[in-house]
């Protein structure tokens, strides 16, 4: 990269265009990779517990009376700990919706 010339704005957009073309590939990978895992219930039995342990299906309100004094903190920690599965949440929502139902269907009857 000794050779890069900050005013060669056609290097610069072809460099842009192999980085945007290496980021496409590698979120076309994720996808394909995330429906492998989705398609087994083994996978979807993981994936539900990730969700599980995040914490997306419950409140993040409790209030024990010995612990009031924390109660922030321990909030706000568990609002982060519910955004990874937020973010996990949309990928399955964003990858392979259709496979949601099933994943619920079959861990909420366990």
């Amino acid at each position: 990269m000794k050779d890069f010339d900050p005013t060669d704005i056609a290097a610069i957009e072809a460099i842009r265009e192999e980085a945007r073309k290496a980021q496409l590939a590698e979120a076309v990978q994720f996808a394909d990779d995330f429906k492998w895992l989705m398609r087994d219930r083994r996978g979807r039995r993981i994936v539900f517990w990730l969700l599980s342990v995040a914490g997306v299906f419950r409140s993040t309100y409790v209030q024990p009376k010995e612990a009031a004094a924390f109660m922030p903190i321990a909030m706000a920690h568990a609002e982060g700990t519910k955004e990874i599965g937020y973010r996990l949440l949309a990928v399955v929502n964003k990858v392979c919706p259709e496979l949601y139902a099933k994943m619920m269907k079959e861990n909420l009857n366990a």
